[in-house]
This record gives C-alpha cells, structure tokens and sequence, in this order.
C-alpha cells in the first residue's frame, strides 16, 4: 500500500532519463540544383541578447519559438532513423519561412537544401556531427 501512496505524495522530478543530442537546422541556397552548397545558416538561431520585456512577452506568446521547437522535433525523429514525412514536414517549413521573407532570397538563388547538426556533449566537450543534408527542393513559387 505505501508503494502506490508514496509516489503520489512525493512526485517524481525526473523528467529526461539522459541528455540526448540536439538538433541545429542549417540551410543553403543553390543556383543550379547540382551546385554545393558554400555557406550554411543556421535557421533560427537563438538571440543572444533579449530585454526582459521581450522575455516576458516570449513566456506568453511566441507561436515562432513554438514552431521551432516542432521542427526540431521532427530532426530528432530523423536521428532515430529516416522518415520521409519529418524530412518533408521540416522542408515544408523552411519554405514557409521563404515564403514570409524570413529567410531572404537572391535573385539567383532557385534551389533550398538544408542539413541537421547534431550538438553533443562528451564530459567537457561539445561538438556537432552532421547527420542529414536534405535534397534540394525548388523555390519557384515561394518567393
């Protein structure tokens, strides 16, 4: 009987069993579909600096934050193994961001790809490790 009263009396705090990797979306605009890409940006990457104002204001309403989070979701899916839907559906937001001009398009630039980096700790030690560069998909019509 004390093994079923106890945990409801003393919840447990333990949310996360280990700290996993987490995932970091780079993207890069191609000219030409077969071209390589020469310079990944990070999507979305955290501000470094934010006036509390803005930090109280993120608490209550940041539907950007939100859709970040699901899309990093969809890239730790993606490290457990491939999903074409996760793949798609991160896609499909990036070129959503083309689309409201977060993400600022060249003239020439007709092609997105993006990768996922995987940031781990090891004891005192960070590092990233690629783990899945997407095919390029066409902005015709994004922009």
């Amino acid at each position: 009987m004390i093994k079923i009263i106890l945990p409801a009396l003393f919840p447990s705090w333990r949310f996360f069993s280990g700290i996993g990797p987490s995932p970091r979306i780079y993207y890069a605009l191609l000219h030409i579909e077969s071209d390589e890409p020469t310079q990944w940006l990070e999507f979305r990457p955290k501000p470094k600096v934010l006036s509390v104002k803005e930090q109280v204001l993120r608490l209550f309403h940041n539907p950007q934050w939100n859709e970040t989070l699901y899309i990093n979701t969809c890239a730790e899916r993606l490290f457990e193994g491939y999903a074409e839907m996760r793949a798609r559906e991160i896609m499909h937001r990036l070129l959503a961001a083309v689309a409201r001009k977060e993400i600022l398009v060249g003239e020439k630039d007709n092609y997105l790809v993006y990768r996922i980096g995987a940031v781990m700790r090891e004891e005192e030690h960070v590092y990233e490790q690629i783990t899945f560069t997407s095919s390029p998909a066409l902005l015709k019509g994004f922009c």
